[in-house]
């Protein structure tokens, strides 16, 4: 991967940022739980993607805090079947930034 990506998810319910990025290559989805807050489960609303937005980040968009990966070994052993499906198949698990 050249540059990692960057993806804002706008919560429709509390209006909050998650900011993404791409640590690997792979598939992520259009929407996600709201995890504006730093953590899942805050706010119960639903975050749509931004699509990748060009140039730089708007002052008012907090750097990214979670981060898009593929999960090996350990990682992909703790995943569920219809999880490890969909990494088989291309997409990427979801953590805090590390």
């Amino acid at each position: 991967m050249n540059q990692p990506r960057e993806n804002v998810y706008t919560c429709q319910k509390c209006g909050g940022f998650t900011v993404t990025v791409d640590v690997d290559n792979g598939v992520t989805p259009f929407m996600l739980k709201c995890r504006a807050s730093g953590r899942e489960g805050d706010c119960d609303g639903t975050a749509y993607s931004a699509m990748y937005p060009k140039g730089p980040r708007p002052p008012h968009i907090p750097p990214p805090a979670w981060e898009w990966f593929k999960p090996v070994g350990s990682e992909y052993n703790k995943l569920s079947d219809a999880m490890k499906e969909h990494v088989d198949k291309g997409g990427l698990d979801l953590r805090r930034k590390r």
